[in-house]
């Protein structure tokens, strides 16, 4: 048997050179002929093999002594480097993890197959004892975990003493019985022995135990060739125990084993000790964690594997739980809660704290063992889950997924007439199979008040609320309104959620109201809801909560009356200077707090059309008021608004508002009557709320206030002229138009628009009043083919159109003209250019143009020119050319401003016309700009090629809404620009002359006209077989690259920087893939990077050729070389672009003082 000591090598060498070693030699010999007498059944042989290394002086190593062998193989000692007269020689025994794997499988077969430990375990022929056999085992296991082949150092471990085992039942995960092994190790690395038990989470292992758990695991290993994820955890003596090869835990195994722990329960009452979630047993603590992490996965939508966390039993505990109903969201946070307690205590809690009192441990098993088994049956988690104390076996659940407002109206009904009959509540209400106490019921109900108060009918949150202590009542009889028992439910609604339990009175303009008579109160709302075919009732009756009281039988100013009321105190107030302190409504008296609260509800209600009741309610004066509004007026939508927020205040506040802010600034109470006052006047005089209305403040001087609500035609066209110019440049609509500050809607502008238009027709000066008007119910497109409308039936339109919205209170979907049918928004934008047209030229167009609302339609151009006007601004342009050397890119034409396309279809339109003494105007046309492609040949052009070019021209806009970037001619391709500037040229000549030019003389290239080249220059800029500069690709690119740029300097740097620093050197001789090829590629040797530089350059308009010679380059060597030079400001500038060193009008990359100069080139010959 080897024998360690903690001693290094060399220590034990002089121990036993100076005589102080015999007590180790004894012990060597006898341990090895112990080993040697061990029976075949107290060991098990292992068949792989032994390794053995040179010891060497290293205070860590473990040092082993074996009895001295004349046969260094048999016995598995080397010698040592040192003194050959050395009495003991010492190895290191070491095991492969294979050999310890097959041992640990022997050893389990051994124990199941005997019921007991062999007391000494051979390892390929090395027979170590059982402690060390542990070591071995749990050394093992963590080195495969750490994917650590080594081998494993024999060292001798002590036997433990007796101990005691305590474990139950249970799993541990690999994170465990790894953190175990690691355990073990230390403890055996301290006290050189195993221990006799080792205490985890299922109670202390004893030390049989550990080596039966760690051969398992080891076995599992060599048959899967993984560490197993889970290993059985049983008191010793239970054989054999079966592993699970399963690696993971999943939800559906928690909530499969939750359905047969549910069923367990339903038939015996009680919870099994022990539970097998798949082949992984856990107590009950343990599979309460594993029921609240899946409940938690489930409803996150979270499906990975679940972590086996072993837990603790909690100590018995008190439950307190009354019976009720957890929503989802209740029993998932409680399911949160509970795995927040387990994760920082290691053990399940005894109970929990709930709404409805205390839930213990057993419980909330068997609840989400129920909401688990809820979950596979129906496939999504249950909306609510039943809370009943333990032993209320078995509970059923709903499968209900909600509850509704007709769920809470019905169980409404069955509460009041269940007090109607008994005199006093039930303890417990059930609302559509859902469980809840009064308090939760009286949420229900107030919530359900509110969703049908504010047109909802969804389902209701079910909020589990506590029940309030007792609170005493002092209401007197009386009757709540519908808005006050509506505010009553949100106050109570606001206490519940702040508080979470309901309020066990609420003060009320009646005196306190209890909790037993508010469930009364609207249990009774929502039956007359029910029995009133779906209506809130207008009144309901307060009594106090009484048996003498029950049942309480429940038994109100119209619009009109309040209208009449309203008119009578504008007119006392402009007659008097100030408010009457009372109001008379209806026979009954009132005071000013109460008359707003009145004339505010009833503008709400005619802005709605609510004819029903309005109900008086109890109000104070306000004390004080304050006014910081100068003046101006108040759209209906913010008086409305206002009208909203006043009752709401008395509502809540029992009193008016002393002052409320608004856009014009704080305006008093005072103030506010008076306004809505004027506001009913209006609508009683024009059956129809006023779109604005006047503000000024309250002040004697100020009285009477006159509300103007009128636009004349110049405010009209001056909004007119913004949206056209707001539909040109945006492609749509504006949903508002500002007018004299004043916001309206697309339909009360068509109003104001079409009004305008007749106005202007029969040369009337007067005013348009503006309806409250709707927009289109439904929408319709146009169907249409595009056409001029003449005057008379424009004008016919609009007085159709006005009557319409004038009856209908909405914008006509569509009018059907000549054309065909129009739609809503194309008769606002045709509308709008007729007064835009009207503001130009101070008379209302003859025709109009008319097309359909599509963005390739927008903007159409009614503006027109004659053949005088185009040639008048076609000489600015020339001259504008000619000074500065570009063309505008905007062109004033009779005070339009029109882009560089829309002139050049002018130009063009216009030479066409003059040739066929055709005097008609021009109208403007849609068109985007053209990039600029130039490669015109310098020449004349006759006029009959001229006008064939022309019409081609204005068809092409005409068709793609874009001018041409060049057209073909008998010079070669005429620029965008150029064309521009010949046709220019050509309407010069015939504004001087009467007649157009024939021929054309003096045509040239673009940059010849703006670069002012030298003549003969035109060979530098023509495209040739290498230097594609009319390739499409290469102009764009051109273009892209001098974007920007305004000078040929600025372009030639631009083109010259790309090149170099986009374009990669390559070696190779001559051209081989010219300017289009080297672009593709991305890179060329010195030729084709010319080929390329050129190219763009000339494509830019810049002259550019070739330079060959012999160049000795900054590495020494002599190449033939081609470069480029670029004519820029009157000079040539050297370019070559194959090197980062290099600038334009600077070469470094090689000896310009050296070089042998070979020749110029317009085009390369190789």
């Amino acid at each position: 048997m080897a024998l360690t000591s903690n001693a290094s090598a060399a220590d034990n060498l002089t121990d036993d050179l100076n005589g102080n070693s015999t007590q180790y030699a004894i012990q060597t010999q006898n341990t090895l002929e112990i080993l040697q007498n061990t029976t075949d059944k107290e060991a098990i042989q292992s068949s792989d093999d032994i390794s053995s290394e040179k010891s060497t002086n290293n205070n860590s190593s473990n040092i082993t002594y074996n009895k001295p062998s004349s046969n260094s193989e048999q016995s598995n000692i080397d010698g040592a480097a040192g003194d050959p007269s050395e009495s003991i020689r010492y190895n290191k025994v070491s095991f492969t993890i294979q050999g310890i794997i097959n041992a640990a499988s022997d050893v389990k077969k051994f124990l199941e197959g005997n019921k007991y430990l062999p007391e000494y375990i051979n390892i390929n022929g090395t027979l170590v004892n059982q402690a060390t056999f542990l070591q071995l085992l749990t050394a093992t296991t963590l080195k495969i975990n750490n994917s650590d082949n080594t081998l494993i150092d024999l060292i001798n471990v002590q036997q433990p003493g007796s101990g005691t085992e305590t474990v139950t039942p249970g799993t541990f995960t690999k994170a465990e019985y790894l953190a175990l092994a690691g355990t073990i190790q230390t403890y055996i690395g301290s006290n050189q022995k195993a221990p006799a038990t080792v205490s985890t989470s299922f109670g202390n292992i004893g030390f049989n135990s550990l080596i039966y758990l760690y051969s398992r695991g080891l076995s599992l290993y060599k048959s899967t060739n993984v560490l197993p994820t889970f290993l059985a955890v049983r008191p010793w003596g239970t054989f054999p125990i079966t592993d699970t090869t399963k690696n993971s835990i999943t939800t559906q195994d928690v909530v499969s084993t939750a359905v047969e722990v549910r069923n367990f329960v339903n038939y015996h009452k009680f919870l099994p000790e022990y539970i097998n979630v798949n082949g992984v047993v856990v107590n009950q603590a343990t599979f309460l964690e594993l029921l609240t992490e899946a409940m938690v996965k489930i409803g996150n939508g979270d499906t990975s594997s679940l972590t086996l966390v072993n837990v603790k039993q909690p100590v018995s505990g008190s439950e307190t739980v009354n019976p009720g109903t957890f929503t989802k969201a209740e029993y998932l946070a409680l399911a949160g809660t509970i795995q927040t307690y387990i994760g920082s205590n290691q053990k399940a809690p005894s109970s929990v704290s709930t709404v409805f009192g205390n839930v213990k441990f057993e419980s909330l098993i068997y609840l989400y063992s129920r909401g688990l088994s809820l979950y596979k049956s129906i496939n999504v988690l249950p909306a609510f889950l039943a809370v009943r104390p333990w032993g209320s076996i078995p509970i059923t659940d709903t499968t209900k997924n909600s509850i509704t407002t007709q769920d809470v109206v019905s169980t409404a009904v069955e509460v009041r007439n269940f007090v109607n009959y008994h005199k006093f509540l039930p303890e417990y209400i059930t609302v559509g199979g859902v469980v809840v106490n009064r308090a939760t019921f009286l949420e229900l109900l107030t919530e359900a008040l509110v969703k049908i108060g504010n047109g909802g009918s969804g389902s209701l949150t079910l909020v589990n609320v506590k029940l309030p202590g007792s609170g005493s009542e002092t209401v007197t009889p009386g009757t709540f309104t519908k808005a006050e028992y509506l505010v009553l439910a949100g106050t109570i609604q606001t206490y519940i959620g702040s508080n979470q339990k309901a309020p066990a009175t609420v003060s009320t303009g009646l005196g306190n109201v209890k909790f037993e008579s508010l469930i009364y109160l609207y249990s009774r709302v929502l039956s007359n809801y029910k029995e009133d075919g779906n209506k809130l009732p207008a009144l309901i009756t307060v009594r106090s909560w009484a048996a003498a009281n029950i049942p309480i039988v429940d038994e109100f100013f119209t619009v009109q009356q309040i209208t009449k009321a309203a008119v009578d105190v504008k007119k006392f107030v402009e007659g008097n200077k100030y408010l009457p302190e009372y109001i008379t409504v209806g026979g009954v008296v009132v005071n000013q707090s109460q008359f707003l609260y009145l004339i505010t509800t009833a503008t709400l209600n005619i802005n709605t059309g609510d004819s029903s009741l309005i109900t008086l309610i109890s109000a104070s004066v306000p004390g004080t008021s304050s006014e910081t509004v100068t003046g101006g007026s108040l759209l209906s939508s913010e008086y409305l608004t206002l009208a909203s927020t006043i009752k709401k205040y008395i509502e809540s506040n029992h009193k008016a508002p002393g002052s409320v802010s608004t856009s014009l600034g704080t305006m008093s109470y005072q103030s506010l009557l008076y306004m809505y006052c004027r506001i009913l006047n209006q609508n009683s005089l024009n059956q129809d709320l006023p779109i604005l209305i006047n503000v000024k403040p309250w002040k004697t001087i100020n009285i009477p206030i006159y509300d103007k609500t009128s636009f004349t035609v110049a405010e009209i066209t001056s909004a007119a002229v913004d949206v056209k110019n707001f539909v040109d440049g945006n492609g749509y609509m504006p949903e508002w138009i500002t007018m004299g500050g004043v916001a309206l809607n697309q339909s009360q502008f068509l109003h104001l628009l079409a009004a305008a238009t007749i106005l202007i027709n029969s040369s009337s000066s007067g005013s348009v009043n503006p309806v409250n008007a709707v927009l289109p119910s439904t929408t319709v497109n146009d169907a249409l083919t595009s056409g001029n409308l003449s005057k008379n039936s424009y004008v016919q339109l609009a007085q159709y159109i006005k009557s319409y919205i004038e009856q209908n209170k909405k914008g006509p979907s569509s009018a059907t003209v000549s054309l065909g049918t129009v739609s809503f928004k194309s008769l606002i934008y045709m509308y709008s250019r007729v007064l835009q047209q009207y503001n130009l030229h101070k008379t209302l167009p003859a025709t109009i143009i008319l097309k359909g609302w599509t963005k390739q339609n927008i903007p159409t151009y009614d503006d027109y020119f004659t053949n005088q006007e185009i040639s008048k601004v076609a000489v600015e342009v020339r001259a504008f050319v000619d000074g500065n050397g570009y063309l505008p890119e905007y062109i004033t034409i009779s005070g339009v401003i029109v882009n560089r396309s829309q002139f050049l279809y002018l130009l063009t339109t216009a030479a066409v016309k003059i040739n066929n003494n055709d005097n008609s105007v021009t109208y403007l046309q849609k068109a985007t700009v053209a990039d600029n492609s130039d490669q015109t040949s310098s020449g004349s052009m006759g006029i009959t090629e001229l006008l064939q070019v022309a019409q081609t021209i204005k068809t092409y806009i005409e068709t793609n809404q874009r001018a041409p970037n060049y057209v073909s001619t008998s010079l070669g391709q005429i620029g965008f620009y150029n064309l521009i500037y010949t046709y220019s040229r050509v309407l010069e000549y015939y504004k001087s002359n009467q007649k157009l030019p024939s021929p054309v003389t003096g045509i040239k290239s673009w940059s010849l006209v703006v670069y002012k080249l030298p003549a003969g220059f035109e060979q530098y800029l023509a495209a040739t077989t290498n230097c594609q500069s009319d390739n499409a690709a290469i102009i764009a690119l051109a273009n892209s690259i001098t974007a920007g740029a305004s000078t040929p300097s600025q372009k030639a740097l631009l083109i010259f920087n790309w090149v170099r620093d986009n374009i990669n050197y390559e070696f190779y001789y001559n051209t081989l893939k010219g300017a289009t090829g080297t672009l593709n590629s991305g890179g060329g040797n010195c030729v084709d990077t010319a080929h390329l530089l050129i190219a763009l350059e000339r494509a830019a308009g810049i002259p550019a050729r070739y330079v060959h010679g012999n160049c000795q380059f900054t590495s020494g060597s002599w190449y033939g070389h081609v470069w480029a030079i670029i004519y820029v400001d009157g000079q040539w500038l050297v370019a070559d672009a194959t090197s980062s060193r290099n600038q334009l009008g600077v070469i470094n990359s090689w000896n310009t003082a050296t070089y042998t100069f070979k020749g110029y080139y317009t085009s390369l010959p190789f």
